[in-house]
């Protein structure tokens, strides 16, 4: 099967979109995915995959943090800032309104709720890595609908 055969078969499957952040050396990284999803209850673990060449690699590292944000359906510019490969991390951060949780990882707000983890793990699989993380915090914001990745454009649930 080829590359695009195989992106159009799984784009049928809806998922939603979150603003992964971290820090590293006191510098904010963010970017966007949807690849994330709950793992275990016991202990409390999610992951998400990130490509091998992204940039926030580097402030991943174990048993650093990193936060989830499920981003609302009224934050579509968010998403298209964080999966903008010409903006500088700086910058992407200056476009939005957050928050910081207590260990300084950015919260970006209004999202629909947060996820603070420690990176537990990181395995390597094809051109990405798999992120597993173990949940520390977390906290539902607003009751607004999550925003949404169905057939390679992000949209709304109706």
């Amino acid at each position: 099967m080829n590359k695009e055969t195989f992106k159009r078969i799984c784009g049928n499957y809806v998922t939603g979109v979150t603003v992964i952040c971290s820090k590293k050396n006191g510098q904010d990284f963010g970017f966007t995915a949807n690849s994330f999803t709950s793992v275990s209850l016991d202990p409390l673990l999610i992951l998400f995959c990130l490509h091998k060449d992204a940039k926030s690699n580097y402030a991943l590292s174990l048993k650093n943090k990193f936060i989830v944000n499920i981003l609302s359906d009224k934050q579509s510019k968010i998403c298209h800032i964080f999966s903008d490969p010409n903006l500088d991390h700086n910058d992407r951060f200056k476009m939005i309104d957050s928050t910081e949780s207590k260990n300084g990882i950015k919260i970006i707000s209004e999202s629909v709720a947060w996820i603070e983890c420690d990176v537990n793990e990181k395995i390597d699989a094809g051109d990405h890595y798999i992120y597993l993380g173990k949940v520390i915090d977390g906290k539902t914001i607003s009751k607004k609908n999550p925003l949404v990745y169905h057939k390679s454009k992000i949209k709304k649930i109706i």
